[in-house]
């Protein structure tokens, strides 16, 4: 991979990072209701997701979505029920108290999320298609391609959160941030319009 490209493919993860979806909408709310240091395995869990479905992708996760069709219409179910149990969470949540059911994602529920995000899958799909330079160099490009995405996905994911912390910060009423999360619930849920129409 030529340096042209690898500095297309940092415009493009960065730009399809950082543009509002699921991830960023998630983040903003649980950095605004439980603060960045809380926030900080969702935010990991995000990078560490886009790195194992770039690897995914890069190795045929696009061919098995097409060889089977069903498997991508079955992912796309699980991410809408997994988006409205979300939505629902953010839109009920409240300042957290001593309450420990109250907690922002996990690592592992956040990583997990990446191979059910409608937007990473298919940004990241259209992107490994598109920049490497073919199948018997797939190797070497997701060297280069996987590091990207992780540190543009880190990045914005680090950005939103602390974009939400502020917003916490200065959201003092409790009935303000819960008039915020529900506002996050429905961008969340307007998310999901993608899915419905691809």
């Amino acid at each position: 991979m030529d340096s042209a490209s690898i500095l297309g493919l940092v415009f493009f993860s960065a730009t399809a990072a950082f543009t509002p979806g699921p991830n960023n909408v998630m983040l903003t709310s649980s950095g605004a209701t439980f603060g960045f240091r809380r926030s900080l395995p969702h935010i990991l869990g995000i990078a560490a997701g886009i790195g194992c479905l770039s690897i995914a992708g890069g190795f045929g996760l696009a061919g098995l979505l097409a060889a089977i069709p069903q498997l991508h219409l079955l992912m796309k179910a699980v991410a809408i029920l997994f988006l409205g149990y979300l939505a629902w969470k953010i839109g009920s949540a409240g300042r957290p108290t001593s309450d420990k059911s109250a907690r922002p994602l996990t690592f592992v529920q956040a990583a997990g999320f990446q191979l059910v995000n409608p937007k990473g899958v298919t940004l990241l799909g259209s992107a490994i298609i598109a920049y490497s330079t073919g199948i018997e160099n797939i190797l070497s490009d997701l060297v280069i391609m996987v590091p990207i995405f992780m540190l543009t996905s880190l990045s914005s994911a680090s950005t939103w959160c602390l974009f939400g912390t502020i917003i916490g910060r200065l959201l003092k009423e409790d009935s303000a941030l819960h008039k915020f999360n529900i506002a996050m619930a429905i961008l969340l849920v307007a998310s999901m319009a993608p899915i419905f129409l691809g």
